[in-house]
């Protein structure tokens, strides 16, 4: 990149009046030179649009009923006329510098078509929990053990390949992010920036939290898609059993702790059938709780605690 890039960044809203200021006040404050921001709120009935006047032409808004939050975010990148995107929820920040550690690492790494770096999960008042499991980009990890260890806010992918491999599946409101890192990543290159750039708030109203058991569904049309496409790698395709056996472990896990225990059972038998011989410690564990309902909910998670009540 010879001249300063254009960054377009969309914030997709609804009903986040207690949170999007900072949102806001979090990415103009970034005292880059050339950015493009976008909210695009779906119909807020709170003090969001109040709020959104407040900063005049210092930001693009628009405000009407869409289809959910990868169409909102689409609708924002369908306008964006940056080189590179980002996509940060109306109740996430950036941390300060952020763009500019993103774009010294595009234009030091002309290869790469994303860059990603790490994340803080914060609670509601903005004190930090803890941070995103993130670390050195390795597709096969990505695919074959379905783990997003990508943090949506604190990743940013050049324009051009956002439109070859298409924007987000707005069929897909859970697992959307990480659907999209995995059709990138059957064609293109990722850098990963060892660099706080961002914080994902938790709280109450975050889908994470709150609806983890649609996830699981979600996730199995995804692999159904990503293992038909030409561009996968013969050796990718050779471990295709055994990502399915993470992948169903994975979702009976979100089943699990999402307060479905009889669906977790059956992704359970399915990651067997998928690889009889896999087993691990979580596995045997998770079956033994499922098969005791809610009882064994309660025991897991006086044990365990459930790892999405802070995420």
């Amino acid at each position: 990149m010879n001249q300063i890039p254009l960054v377009t960044i969309v914030t997709p809203s609804l009903n986040q009046g207690n949170y999007i200021r900072a949102t806001i006040d979090s990415i103009l404050s970034q005292n880059y030179p050339n950015l493009e921001y976008w909210v695009i709120d779906g119909g807020s009935n709170d003090e969001t649009l109040e709020i959104l006047r407040s900063y005049g032409e210092r930001i693009h808004w628009v405000s009407e009923a869409d289809e959910g939050q990868s169409n909102a975010v689409n609708k924002g990148w369908l306008r964006a006329h940056g080189e590179i995107l980002g996509w940060v929820n109306a109740d996430d920040v950036l941390l300060p510098g952020a763009l500019h550690h993103v774009v010294k690492s595009f234009d030091e790494e002309e290869t790469c078509a994303v860059v990603y770096g790490g994340c803080f999960y914060i609670d509601a008042q903005g004190k930090t929990l803890g941070e995103y499991p993130t670390y050195a980009y390795d597709y096969a990890t990505l695919l074959i053990e379905a783990e997003n260890f990508i943090p949506q806010p604190a990743t940013f992918v050049r324009h051009q390949a956002a439109k070859k491999v298409g924007l987000l599946d707005e069929s897909l409101h859970y697992v959307m992010d990480f659907d999209f890192w995995l059709r990138l990543g059957a064609r293109y290159n990722f850098c990963y920036l060892p660099t706080p750039l961002a914080a994902l708030r938790i709280h109450g109203a975050t889908k994470t939290g709150t609806t983890i058991a649609r996830f699981a569904p979600e996730l199995e049309r995804v692999y159904h898609r990503i293992f038909s496409l030409p561009e996968l790698s013969t050796d990718l395709h050779a471990q295709e059993a055994r990502a399915w056996a993470y992948l169903y472990h994975r979702a009976a896990s979100y089943s699990f702790w999402g307060g479905a225990p009889a669906r977790a059972r059956t992704y359970l038998k399915k990651s067997w059938s998928a690889l009889p011989l896999w087993r691990t410690r979580s596995f045997w564990l998770l079956m033994l709780f499922s098969l005791f309902g809610q009882a064994g909910y309660n025991v897991a998670e006086r044990l365990h605690g459930n790892p999405f009540h802070s995420r």
